[in-house]
């Protein structure tokens, strides 16, 4: 029997191995980086198998507005209901540390974070909603030096991004029982003031189901 959900880390392109993980369950939810050419997934029913955009992800310029290149893509913020799981909240985004050695609209867009005005909308519906599920690419600030070990990258000190600080905000005015992030390419699980935080690295999984009142993964 299918999995009802499985939550997918970061892909960076690994498409032909990302395409049996997510079909093997009922929904995924993938956690960015999935990569810039999409057209092999259109073999996943995008109702049933989300991509929440990373830093690493295709965006183009639609009418003023970066959009994904796929339905599979979940929007900017918002709310994403899985049947019989619940209710998850979801930012999209991240900060490229690369971009000096990427090329623009190639490899790297600039929309790649939530602008300031975005960013105040989705800290509103954010603070609306107060979920129990979040869904993210990066993490809160104060979670980076739990989860990653790296403090400088090319002889620059890593300064937290314009994501992880608004992350930070949210969390800071309301904590949710489970958040799921990717983007730093590690395993890691740690409960903080009632919220369990848990990382995924590359093409890892787990599987999440609604128990009672309570969800539990495997």
């Amino acid at each position: 029997m299918k999995p009802n959900l499985r939550i997918i880390g970061d892909v960076h392109g690994k498409l032909n191995e990302y395409i049996p993980i997510a079909d093997e369950a009922q929904h995924s939810i993938q956690l960015g980086d999935l990569g810039f050419k999409y057209d092999p997934i259109t073999v996943l029913d995008s109702d049933r198998h989300k991509v929440l955009g990373g830093n690493h992800d295709n965006y183009e310029l639609v009418e003023g507005q970066f959009i994904n290149q796929t339905p599979h893509f979940l929007g900017d913020f918002g709310v994403h209901t899985v049947p019989e799981v619940g209710d998850f909240f979801f930012v999209r985004g991240g900060y490229s540390i690369d971009k000096a050695y990427r090329t623009e609209g190639v490899s790297w867009w600039p929309g790649e974070q939530l602008s300031y005005a975005q960013g105040y909308k989705a800290y509103e519906k954010y603070q609306e909603v107060r979920p129990d599920l979040m869904l993210s690419h990066e993490c809160p600030e104060f979670v980076i030096d739990m989860v990653s070990g790296s403090k400088v990258w090319d002889g620059e000190v890593i300064r937290p991004s314009m994501t992880a600080k608004l992350l930070q905000q949210m969390f800071e005015i309301h904590q949710p029982k489970m958040w799921f992030f990717g983007h730093h390419h590690r395993t890691f699980e740690k409960e903080v003031n009632g919220t369990m935080f848990i990382c995924l690295p590359e093409l890892d999984y787990i599987d999440l189901v609604k128990d009672g009142d309570k969800w539990r993964t495997w």
